[in-house]
């Protein structure tokens, strides 16, 4: 089949719903995922979608495809991410598949593959299924997986098993009040619910589901939709605000005083919490990350291990080194002392509200004490997927030729490394491509006002020399940082 090769992505599907994608190509995907998993002696997955316009259809493609390789398929229906890796648990599964495009417009949609339990696709296997796909060469198969759909009942009853794996986690001692912003995504039917049996007062913003994203992308790494979060805490004098994204496995949150909280800091939250209990432990977060977060991971007795940023990625890290837990910059948190390890939205804000309810303390005042860095938000800038990865070579020689005496971070130092990263002794500058999208990301931070504003300065400029920068991009995220 002829497919546009640039949506199988190091760790994903992902393309636009009606040009890249459509029931035909799915179902295609579906028996190459099929051939993929058969190969594997896996005969069994779960399904489950996220609200997207084009997810039903082609959730039923996928599983037509998949069940045509003799693949027996449990269909969740729509579902949080979370609770696709909870499926295979529950149904003792160790393939499945979420039909998203997580917080990319609202006229993307892809496909999360699961290659066994919380484990999902990395780059050899992605292209493993493209090859499939392309040469149709599917596994030999005469019958039929069985389908078998839940109905509202058993997704009911499923939603609050998951519910119950939850909260048997976490224990809230004192009742906080929470700003929840949905996006008008995926989470919102679920996750009010979850927190108000975890004995929380809610107060929802946008937790009705449109796929069509009315409010704007579901992305808490947006300034904006952290805003819409800050000035709910504020006129709801809340004691903390979260945003989800689209499938609900990132989060990005706001303290009891309206600052927003970049997840880099969240990340040293959680090491800090971890490292109490687990002394000398190491804490895998991804490039993207603050100068803050392994200072606080080493001023806690902690190892820091950066590394490639994708979830699949930083997952597989921490399994390879022992760590206790790792996080990304863009809000994806993995838990490996009492939970599965795979990013869990609704788990990692609880573990975050647990933690408050054990120190009796704010939000706030538990990163008082850590360094001061003035940090720019992860900044998007649409880039061509058959360009972009010649502009960050091309960036890696100019910050050797920039910053002599940096350390720089890039490929040379973590294999396919997809950016390059320059240390300083005040902050760092990144820019990296995208692995799920056809843009560039950039952060940058300093110590001091002057200093942040002279990197500001410097990656605008750089950027504006290379012509294949779409600024004017749907994809484009944070812009304004750079003014």
């Amino acid at each position: 089949m002829k497919i546009n090769p640039y949506i199988f992505r190091n760790y994903d599907i992902r393309g636009i719903a009606g040009q890249d994608l459509d029931a035909e190509k799915v179902e295609t995907i579906g028996k190459a995922y099929g051939t993929f998993l058969r190969r594997r002696k896996i005969r069994q997955a779960v399904v489950g979608r996220d609200c997207r316009l084009s997810g039903e259809e082609y959730q039923q493609a996928l599983i037509k495809g998949m069940a045509a390789m003799g693949i027996d398929i449990i269909n969740l229906g729509m579902v949080m991410t979370q609770m696709v890796y909870y499926g295979q648990y529950r149904f003792q599964t160790n393939g499945g598949s979420m039909v998203t495009a997580s917080h990319n417009p609202w006229n993307f949609n892809g496909f999360k593959l699961a290659t066994g339990y919380s484990r999902t696709t990395e780059i050899e296997e992605v292209q493993e299924i493209r090859r499939i796909t392309e040469e149709e060469s599917f596994f030999p198969f005469t019958g039929q997986g069985q389908v078998t759909t839940l109905s509202a009942a058993e997704q009911e009853s499923f939603f609050q098993d998951y519910t119950h794996d939850v909260l048997k986690r976490v224990r809230l001692q004192r009742k906080f009040r929470v700003v929840m912003d949905s996006g008008m995504g995926t989470t919102g039917p679920f996750n009010k619910r979850i927190f108000e049996a975890a004995g929380c007062e809610v107060i929802g913003q946008n937790l009705g589901v449109d796929g069509h994203f009315p409010v704007g992308t579901p992305d808490p790494t947006a300034t904006e939709v952290m805003e819409r979060v800050r000035a709910g805490v504020l006129a709801e004098k809340a004691d903390f605000g979260v945003a989800f994204d689209g499938d609900g496995d990132r989060i990005g949150t706001v303290d009891e005083n309206g600052n927003i909280l970049w997840n880099d800091v969240l990340v040293a939250i959680f090491a800090q919490e971890i490292l109490e209990r687990f002394p000398h432990s190491r804490i895998v977060h991804n490039t993207l990350c603050s100068q803050l977060t392994s200072r606080v991971i080493e001023q806690c007795g902690g190892t820091p291990v950066m590394w490639r940023t994708g979830h699949t990625f930083i997952k597989s890290k921490i399994a390879e080194v022992g760590a206790a837990f790792g996080g990304e910059l863009s809000g994806h948190f993995f838990f490996a002392d009492n939970a599965y390890g795979h990013d869990d939205g609704t788990y990692a804000v609880l573990r975050v509200l647990e933690y408050l309810s054990d120190k009796n303390k704010s939000l706030s005042q538990l990163y008082q004490e850590f360094p001061k860095y003035i940090s720019s938000p992860e900044i998007k800038i649409g880039c061509p997927d058959d360009k972009k990865v010649q502009v960050i070579k091309d960036l890696s020689v100019k910050f050797k030729l920039d910053f002599p005496q940096a350390k720089i971070t890039d490929a040379s130092v973590i294999p396919d490394d997809d950016g390059t990263r320059a240390d300083l002794p005040d902050g760092m500058i990144i820019f990296r491509y995208s692995q799920n999208g056809p843009y560039i990301t950039v952060k940058f931070e300093a110590q001091d006002r002057a200093t942040y504003e002279e990197r500001k300065k410097y990656v605008k400029d750089t950027l504006l020399h290379y012509p294949e920068m779409i600024w004017q991009d749907q994809l484009a995220v944070n812009l304004h940082s750079l003014d």
